[in-house]
């Protein structure tokens, strides 16, 4: 039987699109804090890629040119840190997400389990469907989490806000 996707790199793929998951959820929720510290985005973006050439290449030269970016990145976003004053995102609920999202997209397209029973090409369909639906899932946990870190940087740093005079004791 002929199959529509080479199942033979699947693990890979699929690591591949939670590290790119996590580093495009990680930068948009640290988006409000760009001005405050300016070497995030770049050290998200070096790392992310770094991860992913490893990932794809294991083995090959890309791992260890992809290993070395990973590693620049780190050190871009290590010696860039903002001030401890700084509020930071919440980044638990989207790492979870992305990595929920790549089990059980692995788990459709390899058919796992009962769904070894669905044809080849219904599984690649659903895996499709599944992993889109979970990185729109993970995005909007970013989102939330970006709006969060806005309004705790406008509370933080922003101006004070006038108190309300208590009303007279009668």
């Amino acid at each position: 039987m002929r199959h529509m996707f080479d199942a033979d790199h699947s693990l890979r793929l699929v690591m591949a699109g939670v590290v790119l998951l996590i580093g495009i959820s990680c930068s948009i929720a640290w988006l409000p804090a760009t001005r405050r510290d300016p070497a995030g985005l770049p050290a998200r973006g070096f790392g992310t890629a770094g991860a992913i050439m490893a990932i794809a290449d294991w083995g090959g030269v890309g791992s260890v040119l992809g290993l070395s970016l990973a590693a620049m990145g780190v050190l871009i976003g290590w010696e860039g840190q903002p001030p401890p004053e700084m509020p930071r995102p919440r980044r638990g609920g989207l790492v979870t997400a992305a990595v929920v999202t790549g089990l059980v997209t692995l788990a459709t397209f390899d058919g796992w389990g009962p769904l070894s029973r669905m044809p080849d090409e219904l599984r690649a369909v659903a895996a499709l469907v599944v992993g889109v639906t979970g990185a729109l899932a993970t995005v909007a946990i970013a989102d939330r989490s970006r709006v969060r870190l806005r309004e705790a940087i406008r509370r933080r740093f922003g101006p004070p806000v006038p108190q309300r005079s208590a009303p007279p004791a009668p």
